[in-house]
């Protein structure tokens, strides 16, 4: 027991001995360091090597800083002590700074604090200039404006317009409409929308009186009515403070004068020309009240005529011409005839002075110059919709003192002439002021021809001449196109086979051969310009050109028929001494005298070459003569000379020793030409008739006959000649026998392998 007792301590006194040791070791390093084993002082990390140890030294939210033989603490960023220390050495705890107390962000910015922290975001309507959301450095990050209306162009929606503002934006209605949520402005589309305001639920309150308001989407429109003018003389208004609506008859001053006639004209045709939808009721109204006030101008200028004799002015845009005499001097039964450069009218005095008893009586004709152009051709009392109607003549006006000419009992007769050549039917007709259209009741045409147009009516107005055209239907026009579509390919393929034959058959070498040869290559050309090319008029110098072309190559086959005429001619006639044309003749006029009458037409009228609605000659100036003309004379010169050439053959077969061979082959080639002629020549007689009437029927038959012309010459030249045909028998011979001969071959060959390779294996 001794002996343990002393071994404990022993063991107690040497573990006191190294505690002892240690510490004098350490005393011995110093403060923040401690000696290793080899007995050298380094330093004592005070902070630890982890957080938990660090806030076990100097608190919570705080940081360990160690130094060279001490620490020190300070507060985390955003942290801060209670005595406001920066660095301390003892358990300190560090609360929390508020940074949004000295508005780190700047303007247009939201602070928001936290933990050890804060962050800055932009108000609504504004971004970073870095793009980011958040920031937390003013220096280098600010706050700018969204331009909401150029960066979302739809912001405001349909009908609005959008105004950017600091930070946000405002939309506000158009003229005319109004928000839904009953405020000036707004930024929500999807709240609010912008409706169309009906200005004209108070008519009279927005238009004035005699007025009809007209609301539109987004606008209106006041009009006045029947019998009234706008003060201003335009066809509607916006705003019954700048003009108003007054009664036709108080429009026209009683000391009107000739002057005033042009000052107002000039004002009516300038506001006329400013409507663009020229079929509108509010432009054909305006058209009403003008030739309306344009009537009672010119008569209460009669009426103040100081010397009673026939007046005659003219302006750019109309021509009047006024005859006044006193009312006692009223002729018995006598007539007045007025007559302007392009028309005339003729009334009796006693229509003119009517029963009523004025000082003057007088009448007056009022020519317009450029109305005819800016006039629709409505027909009121035209139900059908088969015709379309073509204003021709210039519009007039016939005026008299009487104030009674609905129902005349001696009719006014009138003279036009006409603007355009017609190919249609004419009608004349008068203004119907309540229809705002034309009219043909009470007026009929008593004669028409290519320049002039006379119509006789039971009252007075306004009148002109229009001229209804037959209008192909839709389905028509399809089938047409069809019809020449087909038929034009297979005349233009009968043309090509037609040609090679005439070149590559020597034994119907001749020069008829080749005249014939020229005629399918004109007649080639212009089909296949015809197919590509008529319809072609959105370029309206290329349509020139393609009319100008297809005027050159038509004149063209003519031209090589002639020329087969003169040559039968001469076969028959030269009692079959071989005289015959020389080629460089037969070029000369064949393709020389067609250049001559296009050159001549060009020069004398560019204008004539190409149409709206095809790349042909124009119709209207009567241009198409200079085609049709030289068809004509070649056709009766061809038919002279066929009827020359039939006379004699008949004379040559009823002589004593006829050459029946020669005779039946001249025979044949003359009823073929003859054939040809017809072909050619009814073409385009139906062709004539179908620009002249327009009728359906007319169409179809032009159609059908120009669409062949290429098949019909195919048949009279190439399968209906006898030579021809064996030539053409023996091409498809030799073709037959080439592919016997090309499959025997085949054959022989695959034989003759087959053998050798027998007799190579022995089997």
């Amino acid at each position: 027991m001794e002996t343990r007792h002393s071994f404990q301590c022993l063991v107690a006194i040497c573990f006191h001995s190294v505690i002892i040791l240690s510490i004098t070791e350490a005393k011995q390093c110093g403060n923040g360091f401690y000696r290793v084993s080899n007995r050298t002082c380094i330093d004592d990390n005070e902070c630890g090597d982890t957080q938990s140890i660090s806030n076990a030294r100097c608190g919570a939210n705080t940081e360990c800083h160690n130094t060279f033989g001490s620490f020190y603490c300070t507060c985390r960023k955003g942290y801060i002590t209670q005595a406001g220390n920066a660095n301390f050495t003892t358990m300190t705890n560090c609360h929390d700074i508020n940074e949004c107390e000295t508005n780190p962000c700047g303007l247009n910015a939201t602070c928001t604090n936290k933990f050890g922290g804060f962050e800055c975001t932009c108000d609504d309507g504004l971004v970073s200039t870095t793009g980011e959301r958040t920031f937390t450095d003013k220096t280098k990050t600010q706050c700018r404006d969204i331009n909401e209306c150029s960066d979302q162009p739809d912001a405001c929606g349909h009908n609005a317009s959008c105004e950017n503002t600091r930070g946000s934006f405002n939309c506000t209605c158009h003229r005319g409409f109004v928000a839904t949520n009953g405020r000036h402005t707004f930024n929500n589309k999807t709240a609010t929308q912008c409706k169309d305001d009906n200005e004209c639920l108070d008519a009279v309150k927005v238009c004035g009186p005699h007025s009809s308001c007209n609301n539109t989407v987004g606008s209106f429109s006041c009009t006045c009515d029947e019998g009234f003018v706008s003060a201003n003389g335009e066809p509607s208004y916006t705003s019954k403070s700048e003009t108003h609506c007054q009664d036709l008859a108080s429009v026209v001053p009683k000391t009107s004068s000739l002057e005033d006639i042009n000052l107002f004209a000039d004002r009516s045709f300038a506001s006329l020309s400013k409507i663009q939808n020229r079929n509108s009721t509010e432009y054909h109204m305006l058209i009403s009240n003008f030739l309306e006030l344009m009537e009672k101008y010119t008569i209460q200028a009669a009426r103040n005529l100081q010397h009673k004799e026939l007046k005659h002015f003219t302006t750019s845009d109309l021509e009047v011409v006024i005859q006044a005499i006193r009312n006692n001097t009223i002729p018995k039964d006598g007539r007045v005839k007025l007559a302007t450069a392009k028309n005339s009218m003729v009334i009796g005095w006693n229509t003119v002075a009517g029963k009523e008893s004025f000082d003057v009586a007088a009448a007056a004709l009022i020519s317009y110059k450029q109305l005819d152009s800016i006039m629709g051709a409505s027909l009121s009392d035209d139900g059908s919709k088969e015709t379309e109607l073509d204003l021709i003549s210039e519009v007039v006006t016939a005026a008299v003192t009487n104030t009674d000419t609905e129902s005349l009992d001696e009719p006014v007769n009138l003279t036009f002439e006409n603007n355009k050549y017609h190919n249609g039917t004419v009608k004349c007709v008068y203004w119907d002021s309540l229809a705002n259209a034309w009219s043909v009741r009470g007026c009929k045409v008593d004669s028409t021809n290519r320049t002039y147009t006379m119509c006789s009516c039971t009252h007075l107005s306004s009148f002109a001449v229009l001229m209804a055209l037959h209008k192909i239907k839709e389905s028509d026009s399809y089938k047409l196109h069809v019809i020449t579509t087909v038929g034009i390919t297979l005349s233009l393929i009968c043309l090509f086979v037609s040609i090679l034959t005439f070149i590559l058959c020597r034994s119907i070498k001749s020069v008829r051969t080749t005249i014939h040869t020229h005629l399918c290559v004109s007649l080639f050309l212009a089909e296949l310009l015809f197919l590509i090319g008529i319809s072609r008029t959105a370029n309206k110098t290329g349509c020139a050109l393609i009319a100008g072309f297809l005027h050159y190559l038509f004149l063209a086959c003519f031209a090589w028929m002639l020329l087969e005429g003169v040559q039968l001619y001469l076969m028959v006639v030269k009692v079959f001494n071989a005289k015959s044309l020389r080629s460089k003749y037969m070029l000369l006029f064949g393709y020389g005298f067609p250049l001559v009458v296009v050159g001549i037409a060009a020069v004398a009228y560019s204008r004539g070459y190409g149409t709206d609605k095809y790349c042909w000659l124009d119709l209207n100036s009567g241009f198409v003569w200079a085609f049709l003309a030289p068809v004509c004379i070649i056709i009766l010169v061809n038919a002279g000379f066929f009827i020359i050439t039939v006379w004699r053959l008949v004379d040559k077969f009823s002589s004593l020793n006829p050459d029946m061979n020669e005779l039946k082959k001249i025979r044949a080639f003359t009823f073929t030409a003859i054939a040809q002629l017809c072909l050619l020549g009814c073409t385009w007689v139906f062709g004539m008739l179908h620009f002249q009437e327009g009728t359906i029927a007319m169409a179809y038959i032009f159609t059908i006959v120009n669409s062949l012309q290429g098949a019909f010459i195919f048949i009279l030249h190439c399968l209906f000649n006898k030579q021809v045909r064996d030539e053409y028998i023996k091409f498809f011979i030799s073709v037959c026998h080439m592919k016997k001969a090309s499959k025997y071959s085949e054959f022989s060959t695959s034989s003759t392998q087959g053998l050798k390779s027998t007799r190579e294996t022995g089997m």
